[in-house]
C-alpha cells in the first residue's frame, strides 16, 4: 500500500516550469498533461520565454510576463483558464501548456550552397560567387506563429525555422546580386548596402510567416575558382596596358637598349629549354611589335616631331633588296619583281 501511495504521488507535478532550456529549442511542451499537476501547483516562466495554456488543441491564453506564480491564488486571465480546466477536469478533455522563446535568436549562420551567377558590367564575364552571412530573428506573433507552424508539435527546434528563413533568403539575395551587377572589385564596399536592402525586401514575407528578420549581414564573399580565373586574367592585362601606358615617354634610345636586354634573355632561355625555332620566331615578332609600339608612343608624345627619314636614292633600295636576298630573307623570284619596281621609277 505504501508502496503504491508513493508510485502514485510521483506522477504528480508541482511545478510547471521550462528549466535550463535547450539553446537549440525554440518552443518545447511541458511533457506532462494537466491531469498530473496539482491544482496548488507553480506557473514559473522565465525571462524570454512565454507561456502557451492549450485546451483542446485551442489556444486558451498567453503569459509573456516574467514571473512565479501559484495556481492557487493568483487570478490572471492565463492562470484562472488554467484552474477552471483543472477543477472540473475530465479525462476525454486535452490541456497542455507550452514555452517558446521570446527573445532574438542571434549568430545563426549561413551560405550559399550553389553559386550565385551574373555578368559583371564592366568587363563582361559571368560572376559565380558565394555569399555567407550571419543573420538575427525572433517570432513576431506568438499565438498566431504557434497556430501556423507549432500545431501541437511538441518540440521546434531553432535550425528548423532558420531553414525556413534562409530559403527565402538565399533566393532574395541572388536576385539582388543580378539587379544591382557589381562589378567584382566593388563587391566588398557594397555589402552592407545589400544588407540593408535584403532586410527591407524580405520584411513583409517573414511577417506572413510571424517572424521578424532583425540582423542580417554578409561576412564574406569568395568567387568560384572560375571567375578567380578570369579575375587572374584581367588583373594581367591591367598590368600589361599599365606597363604599355608608362612607355609613351620613354625615349627610344632606351627602347632600343631594353630590347637588347630582352633579346640577349630570349636567348639565354632558348638555350637553357631548348626552345623549337618557332618559339623563338614568336618571341622576335613580339620583341619587334613591342619596340613599334614604343616607338610609335614615344614619337606621339614628343613635343618636338622626330623629322621623316630622307628618301632613299634608287641605289639604296637596289643594295637593301640585295641584301634581303642574300640572307635569304625574301625569294628569288620576289627579288627580281621588286627589282623591276625600282627600276621603273628611273
Amino acid at each position: 500500500m505504501w508502496l503504491l501511495s508513493n508510485l502514485f504521488k510521483a506522477q504528480w507535478v508541482d511545478i510547471i516550469r521550462w528549466e535550463n532550456p535547450s539553446s537549440q529549442t525554440l518552443v518545447w511542451k511541458f511533457p506532462q498533461n494537466l491531469d498530473q499537476i496539482e491544482n496548488n501547483s507553480s506557473l514559473i516562466v522565465d525571462p524570454w520565454l512565454a507561456s502557451i495554456f492549450i485546451h483542446n488543441w485551442k489556444i486558451e491564453a498567453i503569459q509573456q510576463e516574467s514571473w512565479k506564480w501559484s495556481l492557487e491564488t493568483d487570478n490572471i486571465p492565463f492562470l484562472s483558464s488554467l484552474k477552471n480546466v483543472m477543477s472540473g477536469f475530465e479525462t476525454h478533455d486535452k490541456a497542455q501548456v507550452f514555452f517558446i522563446k521570446t527573445n532574438q535568436v542571434s549568430n545563426n549562420k549561413w551560405g550559399t550552397p550553389n553559386p550565385i551567377t551574373y555578368i559583371d558590367p564592366v568587363y563582361d564575364f559571368p560572376v559565380e560567387l558565394r555569399a555567407f552571412w550571419n543573420f538575427t530573428f525572433q517570432v513576431s506573433d506568438i499565438e498566431k506563429f504557434w497556430v501556423w507552424y507549432v500545431a501541437n508539435r511538441e518540440e521546434v527546434s531553432i535550425d528548423s525555422v532558420r531553414m525556413i528563413i534562409v530559403d527565402r533568403l538565399m533566393w532574395q539575395i541572388a536576385s539582388i546580386f543580378g539587379k544591382k551587377r557589381i562589378t567584382y572589385n566593388e563587391i566588398d564596399a557594397h555589402t552592407f548596402d545589400i544588407s540593408k536592402e535584403l532586410m527591407e525586401a524580405t520584411k513583409d514575407e517573414f511577417w506572413k510567416l510571424w517572424l521578424e528578420l532583425t540582423d542580417f549581414r554578409i561576412e564574406d564573399i569568395n568567387f568560384t575558382e572560375k571567375t578567380e580565373d578570369f579575375i587572374a586574367k584581367i588583373t594581367s592585362k591591367s598590368a600589361d596596358v599599365q606597363a604599355i601606358n608608362k612607355t609613351a615617354g620613354a625615349s627610344q634610345k632606351a627602347m632600343e637598349n631594353y630590347s637588347q636586354i630582352e633579346k640577349l634573355n630570349i636567348a639565354w632561355k632558348a638555350a637553357e629549354s631548348g626552345w623549337a625555332a618557332w618559339d623563338m620566331m614568336w618571341a622576335g615578332i613580339w620583341m619587334a611589335m613591342w619596340m613599334n609600339m614604343g616607338k610609335q608612343m614615344s614619337e606621339g608624345n614628343t613635343s618636338e616631331q622626330t623629322p621623316p627619314p630622307e628618301k632613299q636614292t634608287v641605289e639604296q633600295k637596289l643594295e637593301k633588296l640585295k641584301w634581303l636576298l642574300e640572307k635569304e630573307l625574301i625569294s628569288k623570284e620576289d627579288y627580281d619583281k621588286k627589282k623591276s619596281e625600282i627600276l621603273s621609277e628611273l
